[in-house]
């Protein structure tokens, strides 16, 4: 019963005009005025985020001091638009945001550092250095202390200074072993 009733007030809105005159009047409506400097400032619009800067990259006189980051969230809520018809107030709504409104972060009172030339995030040749401090230079020390150990360990295992050889040879089924006796040269004198 609610549901029929609540298509038949819908019906009777849309017949009478009603609601078609409270979305005539919320799209005249006139969006709300912002500061110059609020406007700038706001990057999720994705404007030059470096527009309210002098030429030099410092700030102007009106935006120095406290007054740089306003620090009202409030002041970035979008107002409601209410409309008054006959004495009924409506909320009429905003239309869907697409992806990019929706999923995109928009980026307001982003601090920026004139003087900061440390930046990272695309600052090529930072990248590259960083790169050779942290690849290629431990790669170079590696292979110095490497190279040298391992020549080291195999010309120590080529050295033959043994007493007796054993040689040891697998079959299918047993093991042959033969040991060679050593030459007694020591004994001849």
């Amino acid at each position: 019963i609610l549901a029929q009733v609540a298509s038949l007030w819908r019906v009777a809105m849309l017949s009478s005009g009603l609601l078609r005159g409270a979305c005539r009047l919320a799209a005249r409506r006139a969006p709300p005025t912002q500061s110059l400097a609020t406007s700038v400032r706001a990057f999720g619009s994705h404007g030059d985020p470096r527009a309210h800067l002098n030429p030099d990259g410092t700030r102007p006189e009106l935006e120095d001091g406290e007054n740089y980051h306003d620090p009202d969230p409030l002041d970035h809520v979008p107002a409601q638009n209410i409309i008054k018809e006959r004495g009924q107030k409506w909320v009429v709504g905003n239309e869907p945001l697409g992806p990019a409104e929706l999923f995109g972060c928009a980026q307001e009172n982003v601090p920026f550092y004139p003087r900061q030339r440390l930046l990272i995030f695309g600052n090529h040749k930072l990248l590259m250095k960083a790169e050779y401090l942290f690849f290629y230079i431990p790669t170079v020390i590696v292979l110095g202390l490497c190279i040298p150990a391992f020549t080291t360990i195999y010309a120590v295992d080529e050295l033959v200074a043994t007493t007796m050889t054993v040689k040891v040879t697998g079959r299918q089924w047993y093991w042959v072993y033969e040991v060679e006796s050593p030459t007694d040269d020591d004994e001849d004198e």
